[in-house]
């Protein structure tokens, strides 16, 4: 709890991020097929989890290759806990209007982190509730764009991808927990990488996390893995 009460005060939310790898640290194969590299018990973990925070929330990437619904599915619903919101990082505001997450906007929230010059009246027609924040190295400018979830209300926000927006989330040394799935595969040095972004000098120079928790959901493992902060 008392992690939380400090970014609560601090007008941020506690950033989870979650990955699917292979061994090898792959998320998809060479030719990006990434359907379904952990099992169902994993993903089963990913549902509790989402009954669990405030926002789940995407890069545009995933975005517009997944066309993903980010709603609770496979897993019961915590009393008196609504589905969390949508969030997606999308500088350009290129979400298209007949993406699931637009088209049943009005009946799960949905949010769209933008560039403040972006345009964005067809979405916000649509039922699409955006954020505007400066621009950045990561499209959007990353700690205003969580501090507006902030301000929002938004306490736990867990990031389910892609690989930029997490690279870009390491790499400004904003994620706070990792849950990390190992499938027992490897994809190869030319599958997609995991995280695309955090490129430190030396080993010492990384963020470094603690190991948490280990489970073995069916054939998979799920590594829980806490930022290591002074």
């Amino acid at each position: 709890i008392a992690p939380f009460a400090k970014h609560v005060r601090e007008g941020r939310p506690w950033v989870r991020l979650k990955l699917a790898a292979s061994l090898d640290g792959r998320i998809g194969s060479a030719k990006g097929v990434s359907k379904w590299i952990t099992g169902p018990d994993a993903r089963r973990s990913v549902h509790a989890l989402r009954t669990r925070v405030d926002a789940v929330a995407v890069g545009i990437g995933t975005a517009l290759a997944d066309d993903p619904a980010l709603t609770v599915r496979d897993a019961e619903p915590i009393d008196g806990r609504s589905q969390p919101t949508r969030v997606v990082f999308d500088a350009n505001a290129r979400l298209p209007l007949d993406a699931l997450l637009v088209r049943t906007a009005r009946e799960v929230p949905t949010w769209l982190v933008v560039a403040d010059d972006a345009e964005t009246a067809a979405l916000e027609h649509a039922g699409v509730r955006v954020l505007r924040v400066p621009r950045g190295s990561a499209g959007v400018d990353l700690d205003a764009a969580l501090a507006a979830l902030g301000r929002e209300g938004i306490v736990d926000l867990l990031v389910e991808g892609g690989a930029k927006l997490a690279g870009a989330l390491m790499a400004g040394d904003h994620l706070d927990e990792l849950r990390w799935f190992v499938a027992p595969i490897a994809l190869g040095a030319e599958g997609l990488a995991s995280l695309v972004g955090p490129s430190p000098e030396s080993p010492e120079q990384a963020p470094r996390y603690v190991l948490n928790r280990v489970e073995r959901l069916g054939n998979d493992a799920a590594l829980t893995l806490l930022r290591q902060r002074s």
